[in-house]
């Protein structure tokens, strides 16, 4: 399939990740994608100056907010702003291969998704720590009983939207429960959402 990457945006919100935001936009800009937001929560290091010399939209939030509000900024941006088929949400901390967001995409157009979980468990080869798989496993048994339905990796920032999603997923939580809040919301308006396995990696250090 070929993808038109001109029609997509990548979201990408940051809080003191340092020289890691700037490689993962140059990165994300390998794959051929061009039009990228990154949302800085009030960065008190150098994320704000790595990116100083990019062809990003950066977007500044005055106090810390969370992962949720950060992601929500960027999404209101392109409902109002801007024209696009579809939103890609990727993390700044380098567990995502931006390579793996072609695979996502693709995923998504095929089956004519309107949210598309870029999900780490189904890759049996991801190597996880015990502790993200344990909040993880109470995280998708919450979301579960509350969509009623099976949701396999709840907590995962590597989504893509299509347009009717990013118009209707208005998000409310600014922390983490947002990644939960997306599968609930998307459960109400009926939105149809799938899993793509991706590769996640957990450096020792972050």
């Amino acid at each position: 399939m070929q993808l038109d990457k001109s029609r997509v945006i990548i979201i990408i919100p940051t809080y003191n990740e340092g020289v890691r935001i700037l490689n993962v936009v140059k990165q994300v800009k390998l794959q051929g994608y061009e039009n990228i937001i990154v949302v800085n929560d009030n960065s008190e290091d150098s994320s704000e100056k790595q990116l100083r010399h990019e062809d990003v939209i950066v977007l500044h939030h005055v106090m810390n907010r969370g992962a949720g509000a950060a992601t929500e900024t960027g999404l209101a941006y392109c409902r109002e702003f801007l024209d696009y088929d579809t939103v890609i949400t990727i993390d700044a901390d380098m567990q995502h291969d931006p390579a793996d967001m072609n695979l996502l995409l693709e995923a998504h157009l095929h089956y004519h998704a309107d949210v598309s979980i870029g999900n780490r468990f189904l890759d049996k080869t991801n190597d996880i720590p015990r502790n993200t798989l344990f909040f993880n496993a109470v995280a998708n048994l919450t979301t579960s009983i509350i969509c009623m339905t099976h949701v396999r990796d709840s907590q995962s920032g590597f989504k893509a939207f299509s347009r009717e999603a990013v118009k209707v997923l208005e998000l409310k939580q600014d922390r983490y429960a947002f990644c939960s809040e997306i599968l609930i919301k998307a459960h109400q308006e009926k939105l149809k959402v799938i899993d793509v396995p991706i590769k996640v990696y957990y450096p020792e250090e972050l």
